[in-house]
């Protein structure tokens, strides 16, 4: 029931449910077809239904999808909405859609996987002159001193963390970490770092440069990162900690290394670069005293020999322990077996497919909801 706390907050945030109802109300016509993507409770869906849309592909890989389907069955409107359980990159639609409508925009806008759904969704999913929901993203950062945020870094070098443990703090330092900032915080104003039209981006690397003010003496322990999102024509939402009327979402910490000083009047070169399919962020920070900070994600994980060594396209692939088993359930998947008789079959005649028959009967449940029709 962990999604029980998260989708409250998307359910009731009056700033979130406010803009996406007014876009809801410019782009839907009686009639239309709309694909939800990454549908979660189907409180998006539900609003293009009210507003008049025909029918809703709600698309969810999660048993969220479940939740959806509850949700319009108590709104009466059960018999317009087509579920979909899968990725929306795997999921083939009978007929393309007037609008696309989804709310993947993460801390930092581009972040929870939007702009790679959304280039897939444009191809495939959308009819020639369709909307898509939301349209257009800005990204903003400022320098930001803030010292009770910093401890998601810091504390990985200080006592009680065992030394053995302490490298760690060097995989927290290239982390993008969900921090809500005050406005006190920030060192010195926002600058408008980039922007990315949903409707025609599908760059495989973005790489935006900004110089940022510093207006108060302080010590920078890093980048402030938020959004705003265009959803339709006029219509925005933002999670700035400046704005009068926020949706509730925390914002981005981009970490620097060290904690650093700095004096009011000096100024930040700042670079970030975004590989969104890779789920790559990189940031350098620059200072007028001439440190520089150059972090990654793609460091945040402990990458051992032999996931390197998996990740090379020449390599020749095995067949694991585990892929051998999920192989062995699906030959039992004949169109006529029960989902018990095939649990059977596979304790009878693989009693050593997993160390317990406990496990491997998880195992086959697991397999046959993924796998399986």
């Amino acid at each position: 029931m962990d999604w029980v706390g998260e989708h409250l907050v998307y359910v009731s945030d009056p700033a979130r449910i406010e803009a996406y109802r007014s876009a809801v109300a410019r782009a839907v016509r009686d009639g239309i077809l709309v694909a939800d993507v990454g549908c979660g409770t189907g409180v998006l869906g539900l609003m293009c239904l009210q507003a008049g849309a025909a029918r809703v592909y709600a698309i969810d890989s999660t048993s969220m999808i479940d939740v959806a389907r509850t949700t319009f069955s108590n709104a009466g409107l059960l018999e317009r909405v087509v579920f979909t359980r899968s990725p929306s990159a795997r999921t083939v639609l009978p007929e393309r859609v007037d609008l696309v409508i989804c709310d993947q925009v993460g801390y930092f806008g581009f972040d929870a996987g939007i702009v790679q759904c959304y280039a897939d969704a444009r191809r495939r999913f959308l009819k020639p002159g369709g909307m898509m929901i939301p349209a257009r993203l800005r990204l903003y950062a400022a320098p930001v001193e803030s010292a009770n945020s910093y401890r998601q870094v810091a504390s990985w070098e200080e006592d009680p963390v065992p030394p053995a443990l302490r490298w760690v703090a060097e995989c927290a330092a290239n982390t993008r970490h969900a921090v809500r900032f005050k406005p006190a915080e920030l060192l010195g104003p926002p600058v408008r770092l980039g922007e990315i039209d949903l409707y025609a981006d599908d760059a495989r690397l973005f790489s935006w440069k900004a110089s940022l003010p510093i207006e108060r003496s302080g010590t920078l322990h890093g980048i402030a990162g938020w959004f705003e999102c265009e959803l339709a024509p006029g219509v925005w939402m933002t999670n700035s900690p400046l704005a009068e009327r926020p949706i509730q979402r925390p914002q981005a910490l981009l970490p620097i290394r060290e904690a650093a000083t700095v004096n009011a009047g000096e100024s930040l070169t700042v670079s970030v670069i975004a590989k969104p399919r890779d789920e790559i962020l990189a940031w350098v920070v620059e200072t007028t005293s001439g440190r520089r900070f150059s972090q990654s994600t793609w460091h945040s994980a402990p990458l051992v020999a032999e996931q390197i060594e998996r990740a090379d396209a020449d390599r020749v692939p095995r067949r694991n322990r585990e892929g051998l088993a999920r192989l062995t359930v699906l030959g039992y998947c004949d169109g006529r077996r029960t989902a018990r008789e095939i649990e059977e079959l596979v304790l009878l005649e693989h009693p050593d497919l997993f160390p317990s028959p406990e496990e491997s009967s998880r195992f086959v449940v697991d397999v046959l909801q993924k796998d399986a029709e």
